[in-house]
């Protein structure tokens, strides 16, 4: 008996000694009030993902991913989790680290300027299932970075080699914000452009109108920016493709932004001739 005792007790110590730690990282938001609030992203081996059979058990209340009302005057940022219901923590199984596309967060009544802080320390935790025990790349996207140049293209702002970042520019058009993890650069596979087959431009250069159409999926929402930064375009709720009417701008080299139905993110640009 005490053998059998003793050999439970190994077991149960190694288990524990080798079980997966869970990973939390957040991202802290502070508007122009002072105003605070702020998003979780956990990796943990109970983790569930998608809705089948509905309603789950795919959300994971025990690690936060419970709803929450933000409906109530003040500011916040809030993701959705798998039901649709509006929670602060997405929380992903070990088996999708490290590659998703995935966190999308917004946010309401909030005053810019909008600052947003991270804990670099955390992508290099030792215990995260990798090769090299880290992130290759982890980003924000959206057009509100295109002001910063942090070596990942338009639009998109490192968060490796970055704890911080203050946004009081395109204020309107800051969210919704997508974050995106992945091992190496590979992950940028998710962001393709007019010159490699990506976003669909047609004519370009261009008169009058553009055609702009998405490779993958049907777009969500799409941004045009001037080649200082500034927002030309936005709309949402589009169609599979979309027409734009061009014949107001100044000619020029013009960015182009879009965001899919499936989170998919489309970058180009055009030239408008007179």
């Amino acid at each position: 008996m005490a053998r059998t005792f003793l050999l439970a007790l190994i077991c149960t110590l190694t288990l524990t000694a080798s079980a997966q730690p869970t990973w939390r990282f957040h991202l802290a938001f502070e508007d122009g009030t002072g105003a605070r609030d702020t998003i979780w992203m956990v990796y943990d081996i109970t983790a569930t993902t998608g809705t089948f059979p509905y309603p789950g058990p795919n959300v994971d209340t025990l690690l936060g991913e419970g709803p929450v009302m933000v409906n109530d005057g003040l500011f916040h940022v809030f993701l959705t989790n798998a039901l649709g219901d509006t929670t602060r923590t997405n929380a992903y199984p070990y088996s999708v680290y490290p590659s998703f596309d995935g966190t999308i967060i917004d946010a309401i009544h909030w005053i810019p300027p909008m600052t947003i802080s991270w804990d670099t320390a955390l992508f290099h935790a030792s215990y995260l299932p990798y090769a090299q025990g880290s992130f290759g790349v982890a980003f924000m996207d959206g057009i509100a970075f295109s002001q910063f140049d942090t070596g990942l293209g338009f639009g998109q702002f490192n968060m490796l080699t970055n704890d911080s970042v203050t946004i009081d520019f395109l204020s309107d058009y800051l969210f919704q914000i997508p974050v995106i993890f992945g091992p190496s650069d590979d992950t940028r596979i998710l962001e393709t452009s007019a010159v490699n087959g990506g976003l669909h431009i047609w004519p370009n250069p261009v008169h009058d109108k553009v055609w702009i159409a998405p490779s993958y999926g049907t777009m969500k929402a799409i941004s045009i920016c001037d080649i200082a930064g500034r927002l030309i375009f936005h709309q949402d709720n589009l169609m599979s493709s979309e027409l734009i009417n061009t014949s107001a701008l100044s000619p020029g080299h013009y960015f182009i932004h879009t965001i899919t139905t499936q989170n998919h993110i489309e970058n180009g640009t055009f030239e408008k001739i007179p």
